[in-house]
């Protein structure tokens, strides 16, 4: 009985199989013998939840996805920015410091992550898949660096410590790696002072940067190179931002070992270390350097202010054992060579002015203030730079606007970039001039290979260049009309621009609003580079505009 129950079974599926397949062949030839035939209708997409939203002022299907997008990478980078603000809490039960300052933190960290969150599941959720513009990119890394340094000032406000437009001034000035402050540094409270190198720590890398290591591969945002990591170390954005981050974060590690070594206490150890790695300045004491009047740890200050404006392809080379690509690179002899003179012409300008009396003291003085010059790092071995003679002014202004390698740490021009502007200054010349008019090929050594210059790129230094001076030359305008003679609107303005942090007295806390926010203005520029900062500025004036041009069109 079962065997026959089973068989019979069998025989039922294996007759509904046979109607089936029948069917399906018979539903395919009329297909195929009717092509015009209409076919089936889709299945209508499920109905999101979004779908009544407006993106971002209400824009057609291609700016929706590049709205989208947009709030995508600015959303996370909120979050991002909400929870380092959240990093100072974990220090105070360890240092048992303030615990009254807690709330600055916790408040303006939790509102950022919430407005990001909001902003990246309502808006931008999911993987974007738009590949950003040059502007689009510069935009969108313009406004997460404008939403870190508004969420960075609150505490300083909440605390009662600074004014807005201080806070602003103050909190741009550690996101950029700048280091002019307008705080009472050694008044101030130890969380604040971690606050501060934590913002030179994030800011000396970059943002975007850190945020694109923790993103899975592939995921990563791709507007990173905005903040001047053009060189791709490894395959893939991710990659390279999570080997950057890793050296990064070791060089400070081993200056923070290197200081203790030295006898700096642990805590400002650690701040040194990554004020001198990123470049920044920020120091725990009014007197920087000079507080701990040691020799040793000026030496490992210059070791590590020379690392930081290296740039990470060469540091990279660096510990892969590549020595070849690191001192046949055009960067590193220009840069030590620049170094070389300018301590040569800062010892003689001491040394005959008098105010230093031997030839060591004043090397040492000039050695080091032109190493933190010109990796636009800002420390100090004096007490001020005002006191220099003004043969010595001149030479950290010319060093201020040449700064350090492409691709790290430091402001300025950049090495690279004053290089090829040079040689396109010195090409033009012969081309025109010359007594055999003819076109020459010009190449430089890079990472340890002959390769080409093109016109365009030579073209595009000397127009940096000249955006450069013209800013710069507003910006002392701007100095002068608030009061300043034409040295301190001159060096401080140079000092903004290029990220260097150093002063003669210009800005102080005592400074007016428009002072400090032109200041503010000209560190944010330096840092995300004049062109690329300008075009996200002008994307974002611009863009509403053209949407509802072409929306009612």
């Amino acid at each position: 009985m079962r065997r026959d129950r089973s068989s019979a079974t069998r025989s039922a599926c294996l007759s509904r199989l046979a109607r089936l397949l029948g069917s399906f062949r018979t539903t395919r030839l009329a297909r195929l013998a009717s092509p015009l035939a209409p076919a089936p209708a889709p299945r209508a997409p499920l109905a999101s939840p979004l779908a009544g939203l407006p993106v971002l002022g209400g824009v057609d299907a291609p700016d929706d996805c590049l709205a989208r997008t947009m709030a995508h990478y600015v959303g996370l980078s909120t979050i991002f920015v909400g929870a380092i603000e959240l990093i100072p809490l974990a220090a105070i039960p360890i240092g048992r410091w303030e615990r009254t300052f807690a709330p600055c933190f916790i408040f303006p960290g939790l509102c950022a992550m919430a407005a990001g969150y909001l902003l990246y599941f309502l808006w931008g959720r999911g993987l974007a898949t738009r590949q950003l513009g040059r502007r689009e990119a510069s935009a969108c890394a313009l406004v997460v660096w404008l939403v870190a340094i508004a969420v960075y000032a609150v505490p300083f406000v909440a605390a009662g410590l600074l004014d807005p437009f201080q806070a602003i001034f103050e909190s741009t000035s550690g996101l950029t790696t700048t280091g002019l402050s307008v705080m009472d540094v050694d008044a101030c409270p130890r969380v604040f002072l971690l606050h501060r190198s934590l913002m030179h720590y994030f800011g000396g890398v970059g943002l975007v940067l850190v945020l694109t290591s923790l993103l899975r591969p592939g995921g990563g945002l791709r507007v990173f190179d905005v903040e001047g990591h053009a060189d791709r170390l490894l395959p893939g954005t991710t990659a390279t931002a999570r080997v950057i981050l890793i050296l990064y974060t070791s060089l400070i590690a081993v200056g923070a070992l290197a200081y203790r070594a030295c006898g700096m206490p642990a805590f400002d150890a650690v701040n040194m270390a990554i004020s001198a790695v990123s470049t920044g300045g920020f120091a725990v004491h009014a007197s920087s350097i000079a507080s701990y009047g040691s020799l040793p740890v000026e030496i490992v200050s210059i070791v590590l202010m020379l690392a930081g404006a290296t740039s990470f392809a060469l540091n990279f080379a660096l510990v892969r054992g590549d020595f070849r690509a690191f001192f046949r690179h055009v960067e590193t002899g220009c840069l030590y060579g620049i170094i070389l003179a300018a301590t040569v012409a800062m010892t003689a300008c001491l040394l005959a002015s008098g105010q230093v009396s031997g030839v060591a003291d004043a090397a040492r003085i000039a050695l080091f203030q032109t190493v933190a010059i010109i990796t636009t790092t800002g420390f100090q071995t004096i007490p001020s730079l005002a006191v220099l003679p003004a043969s010595a002014l001149f030479v950290a202004i010319l060093l201020m606007f040449v700064g350090a390698e492409a691709g790290s740490t430091s402001g300025g021009i950049k090495v690279y970039r004053a290089v090829l502007a040079t040689l396109g200054v010195v090409s033009t010349l012969r081309e025109r001039y010359g007594r055999v008019r003819a076109v020459r090929s010009v190449k430089v050594s890079r990472y340890g290979r002959r390769v080409a210059c093109t016109r365009e790129e030579m073209d595009d230094a000397m127009a940096f260049v000249l955006v450069y001076v013209l800013v710069f030359a507003a910006g002392c305008f701007v100095f002068a009309l608030c009061g300043a003679d034409v040295r301190d609107a001159v060096f401080d303005f140079a000092s903004c621009l290029g990220n260097v942090g150093v002063s003669v007295g210009f800005i102080t806390a005592s400074s007016g609003p428009v002072v400090l926010l032109v200041g503010s203005v000209a560190m944010l520029l330096g840092r995300l580079e004049i062109i690329p900062a300008c075009m996200g500025a002008l994307w974002l004036i611009t863009a509403p505009r053209e949407r509802r041009r072409a929306f009612h069109a």
